[in-house]
């Protein structure tokens, strides 16, 4: 698998994401994923804000919100995040907030890119960033996705020693997403853009409309994670030592 980051020219507030990627992508070749970082989907969607107005752009794209010394943690249509996506990291003084409709994006962008390239198998993946539990740092994720199938089922499958897997799935747009993020930076390394290739995905023809869900969000009820952390929630209800910030 090839992760090819491609530097461009910097998008601004209002620019048009189809003429920015059909003047920066390269020739893609049949059974490409083309990889977008959600900040330059929100600045073609005029999705910014100004930083006085962080609290009220965080409470109003969440459906819960946990105030922390740290950060908001927040619960969105995409799962448990940082501050709902509102961001200030390459903002130029703005906020940037988390794009719309990042899954129907994702399929609008593929449709055109198999239309301007003559290809029939192509895949587009929107990326954010994210924290994970009792970890330091971020790692990339899967926000939008079209073209090919997110999860691959291991259930019922056996390892090298014949043992079932009853529950095992790996999570494909993620892991592509992490790659790609990894080639991107999250500094001033402009490179909006990754082409992944030679992926060991399975395609899709109906972009989004094919898979089995459009969302890889876990309800809070089903997360495996759920009682781990409000057992911890109750043994510890205030931190021990002075906060860091968590970007």
């Amino acid at each position: 698998m090839l992760v090819l980051g491609i530097k461009t020219s910097l998008f601004r507030q209002g620019d048009n994401l189809e003429d920015f990627l059909f003047a920066h992508l390269p020739m893609l070749q049949e059974g490409d994923i083309v990889v977008i970082t959600s900040k330059i989907v929100s600045l073609s969607q005029d999705r910014v804000g100004l930083p006085a107005d962080k609290r009220k752009y965080i409470y109003h794209d969440s459906k819960k919100v946990i105030e922390t010394p740290w950060a908001f943690m927040t619960l969105t249509d995409d799962g448990w995040c940082i501050n709902a996506g509102v961001d200030e990291s390459n903002a130029d003084g703005r906020l940037i907030l988390s794009p719309k409709n990042p899954r129907g994006t994702a399929e609008t962008v593929r449709r055109k890119l198999l239309k301007r390239f003559s290809h029939k198998r192509l895949g587009v993946l929107i990326t954010d960033t994210k924290s994970l539990p009792l970890r330091v740092g971020t790692i990339g994720r899967s926000i939008g996705y079209s073209g090919f199938e997110p999860l691959k089922s291991y259930v019922g499958k056996k390892d090298l020693f014949g043992r079932k897997s009853r529950l095992t799935r790996s999570n494909i747009a993620d892991a592509l997403a992490a790659s790609a993020v990894l080639v991107m930076g999250e500094g001033d390394e402009r490179v909006p853009l990754v082409v992944i290739r030679n992926a060991p995905v399975r395609f899709i023809e109906r972009g989004i409309a094919g898979t089995r869900r459009a969302s890889l969000a876990l309800s809070p009820r089903t997360d495996i994670y759920a009682a781990v952390f409000k057992d911890a929630g109750h043994a510890s209800r205030r931190p021990s030592r002075k906060p860091r910030p968590v970007r």
